[in-house]
């Protein structure tokens, strides 16, 4: 940015203005420099006009890490099922980071079996990839990322059960900087008088030493009013567990025996009446195995019963049955009865097959299987590829008389030395950890077995296989064993995928990752530190079958680099999707360098991998990062001195390039009546110390390394004569290095000071401090350049001292707010704008972006000062 300088002519008036700095709009990514430079403008006693400007103050934003994690998530999950529950990691620090992933579980009701997190990077609440993951890609500032947590809770879980999981995202560049969500999960499955509620079976109908199926149970339902008053309307509703069905013209009153049984299908009409009068009403709804009776008054201390039966149907499993029964009256609900149960005792059976009959009749099959149904054998006979897999879905059912899990296992027989097995659940995709179940009696399932055969399996030819594998599942109640077999007849087909880049003739065809077969890359791509460079890539299935592809790096790149894989919308991802047999996908690679990369070549190795089948294919092309070969001064200053004095003038020499410069000369030019020297302020502080060197080469300050800055005092003796001006000029020479480098922008090698003597002496000087918590308490004050923290403050001290023999009218400072930050006003008084002398001096803060200050007259041997402090955007 350039700046013109203009010359004030109101008289005896002192103005003092920032040239950089603007109202902030957006916060400052890892490092922005802050910078300010300020000038000032009077008119001495003379009637000379008269320009100086300030030191040149630089702050730079330093890398902060923040990060957001939504959100929480209230969700039910059966017994043994699946939660998948979704959040959305936000990057909020202000350069790139990458952010690990944990699950705490609490001191809930259960354990889950299984928490994974799976990449979601298009945020649609769907895992992009079966790959778990522990750590996201890395993210930009405010770029966001999406994950699936999948949690699977126990079988043993039951209705009610409450678990929560912690879930925290943390930083991986600053350990310390988190954030959390807390997931709740319910298990779920569906439910003065007191009511006391029995049931006693009779072992007669069966196996007199266990209760089975065909045994009846007596009910009883027995209520006592234990209040002071009686209970009108009396009413009692028994939801009958449907395992328990209702014996016909079983119930009894106990105030009024009826032959034959209450009748249960009038309805709402009496059915009999007791010696004082009062009466009941009873009836059964079969269609939901629900009984219920009321009782026209029940007196104080009056205590009756009904009796009923039910029997143990065939869709009683073993195990605990219970039972409940509601009451109420014409004043309200009253607490239910009771939990009262029968256990029915267990027995045990079970097949793993290709077909099963449901109790409901239903017949479940393999859809996998080629072969014949209730053979016992999955035989699959579809052609597969290398490496591919091979689905075997079997059929589980529980011939006993209460709910089951089982264990499953697999031997091979004759499947190709390499081949793994794994087991999912019904629906082909979800893993089985564990057991299967819990099963209801009667009832079946599906699981199936995955045989993943290895990459090199020899193809065969159809009809001329014959694998097997022998599966098993085990009781967990029991420990009853039964098998089954899978069995694959179709022919193993070679399958490949190519890799390649794209618009530059389609290197790397094949599988070869190196151009030379050795280790030169395909494509090499040049620039510049900090700046992407992109490789337009290209997938092809070769195979026979759709797959999807995960894609990496094989080898990492150096620290403060970056990688994204990247769609032609810009969307990034770490899986191609699903490609079909024969279809190209294609993608991009984004490779950006540190933005203090030194000029190198680094190989960047491209790899992906099918998670199915395992095929896989690498390029390795190259990022060149130039050599930047650039040194620069700031900044030209305006200063005056009192007649033979001297006046030391700042100046900060940066190495904006890439390489360390050893030596070049430093060089000071254009005085003739003046004189001056060049020293280098060796601890920084902005005062010449008789320690510091005279210099005029690189090589005087022992060299400068890249990226890093340092100070320069140009030091000028002056004449005697008021009102003679001369201008020094400072050069950097272009030729660098024992001139074997050259300077690649000279345009920033001179600056120009314009030294004035003068009658009247003022001299203008900026500092700044860091105040990191915002709370009054900023650092040393230093003309030097500090390092700041979104979310920190600078403390800025603009002091204007009359070094003269005369004094000056009307003073007024002013300075700009300068960019990505904002004047604060939240911290007090400890932080408000202070101004120096206190009397007859003001502050001025309503234009936005600007502060400015008045102060008077300035004697020779005062000053005028304005202090004020700005936050930095977060």
């Amino acid at each position: 940015m350039k700046h013109s300088h203009n010359f004030m002519a109101t008289a005896s008036t002192l103005a003092i203005i920032s040239l950089v700095g603007s109202v902030a709009y957006a916060a400052p990514e890892a490092g922005s420099v802050i910078g300010n430079q300020a000038v000032a403008t009077y008119t001495n006693s003379a009637g000379d006009t008269i320009t100086v400007t300030s030191n040149k103050v630089e702050t730079i934003v330093q890398q902060v890490a923040g990060v957001t994690l939504t959100s929480d998530n209230t969700e039910e999950i059966a017994p043994g099922g699946k939660a998948f529950l979704p959040h959305i990691i936000t990057n909020d620090g202000n350069g790139p980071d990458s952010f690990s992933l944990t699950a705490v579980e609490g001191a809930g009701d259960f354990d889950f079996a299984s928490v994974t997190f799976y990449p979601d990077a298009d945020m649609n609440g769907v895992a992009d990839s079966a790959t778990p993951i522990t750590v996201t890609p890395t993210l930009a500032p405010g770029e966001q990322f999406g994950i699936v947590i999948d949690a699977t809770a126990p079988s043993t879980a039951v209705a009610g059960d409450i678990e929560t999981l912690a879930i925290t995202t943390t930083s991986t560049l600053d350990g310390t900087i988190s954030s959390d969500n807390l997931d709740t999960l319910t298990v779920a499955n569906g439910a003065i008088m007191e009511l006391v509620k029995s049931m006693v079976v009779d072992k007669s109908a069966g196996d007199p030493n266990i209760v089975d199926q065909g045994d009846t149970v007596e009910i009883t339902l027995t209520y006592s009013n234990t209040g002071l008053a009686p209970s009108v309307d009396y009413s009692v509703e028994d939801v009958l567990d449907l395992r328990l069905p209702y014996t016909v013209a079983s119930a009894q009153w106990s105030d009024r025996v009826v032959a034959g049984g209450l009748d249960e299908t009038n309805g709402t009409g009496i059915d009999a009446t007791n010696g004082s009068g009062e009466t009941i009403a009873y009836q059964y709804n079969s269609a939901n195995n629900t009984i219920d009776f009321a009782v026209s008054n029940v007196a104080s201390g009056r205590t009756g019963s009904v009796t009923f039966e039910v029997t143990i149907g065939a869709l009683a499993e073993a195990g605990l049955i219970e039972n409940i029964a509601t009451q109420s009256d014409n004043t309200g609900v009253y607490p239910p009865s009771n939990t009262a149960s029968v256990y029915v005792d267990e027995q045990f059976a079970h097949v793993i097959d290709d077909t099963f009959t449901q109790t409901d009749t239903t017949v479940v099959r393999s859809l996998t299987d080629d072969g014949a149904a209730g053979d016992d054998v999955v035989t699959e006979s579809s052609d597969v590829s290398q490496g591919g897999v091979i689905a075997f879905e079997f059929v589980i059912g529980n011939d006993s008389n209460q709910t089951d899990s089982y264990a499953l296992d697999v031997v091979n027989g004759d499947f190709p030395t390499g081949t793994t097995f794994r087991f999912v659940g019904s629906d082909g995709v979800t893993p089985i950890v564990g057991s299967v179940g819990p099963l209801a009696a009667g009832d079946a399932t599906k699981v199936t077995l995955l045989a993943t055969l290895p990459t090199d399996a020899t193809p065969t030819a159809a009809g001329a296989t014959n694998y097997t594998a022998s599966v098993s599942a085990t009781s967990d109640q029991g420990g009853a064993v039964n098998t089954s077999a899978a069995e694959f007849d179709g022919a193993v087909l070679a399958a490949a995928v190519d890799l390649v880049n794209v618009n530059t003739g389609n290197e790397g065809t094949g599988a070869e990752p190196y151009s030379d077969g050795v280790a030169a890359p395909w494509v090499t791509e040049l620039t510049d530190p900090g700046q992407a460079v992109t490789f337009p890539m290209s997938i092809t299935n070769q195979g026979p079958t759709s797959d999807s592809y995960n894609l990496s790096l094989a080898t990492p790149l150096p620290t403060g680099w970056t990688y994204e894989f990247q769609l032609a919308d810009g969307t990034v991802v770490t899986n191609t999707g699903t490609i079909r047999a024969g279809d190209t996908a294609d993608f991009f690679v984004v490779v950006t360098p540190a933005a203090d990369a030194p000029p190198l070549t680094e190989l960047v190795e491209i790899a992906l991998v099918s998670p199915v089948s395992e095929q896989g294919d690498t390029i390795v092309n190259a990022v060149t990062v130039n050599e930047i070969v650039d040194v620069s001064i700031v900044a030209s200053q305006t200063v005056q001195a009192a007649p033979g004095g001297v006046v030391d003038i700042l100046h900060t020499v940066t190495n904006n390039g890439n390489i360390n410069i050893t030596e070049g000369a430093i060089l000071q030019t254009g005085l003739t009546e003046f004189s001056g020297t060049i020293y280098w302020d060796q601890n920084g502080d902005g005062v010449l110390d008789s320690s510091d060197p005279v210099v005029d080469n690189f090589d005087d300050i022992g060299g400068l390394a890249a990226g890093d800055t340092a100070t320069l005092i140009y030091r000028v003796q002056v004449a005697s004569t008021p009102g003679m001006s001369e201008i020094g000029t400072l050069a950097l020479g272009d030729s660098l290095n024992g001139a074997t480098k050259s300077d690649a922008d000279t345009a920033n090698n001179a600056v120009a000071d314009q030294i004035v003597i003068v009658s009247g002496d003022v001299t203008l000087v900026k500092t700044q401090a860091i105040d990191p918590a915002c709370n009054g308490n900023p650092g040393t004050f230093t003309k030097e350049r500090q390092d700041v923290e979104p979310n920190q403050c600078i403390r800025y001290r603009v002091v204007a001292s009359n070094s003269g023999t005369s004094p000056v009218d009307s003073v007024e400072i002013k300075d700009l707010i300068p960019t990505y930050t904002a004047l604060e006003t939240a911290c007090g008084a400890a932080c408000d704008p202070t101004v120096a002398p206190v009397a007859g001096s003001a502050v001025n803060a309503a234009t936005p972006g600007s502060i400015s200050s008045t102060h008077g007259t300035v004697d020779p041997g005062s000053f005028a000062q304005l202090e004020f402090t700005v936050r930095v955007d977060n």
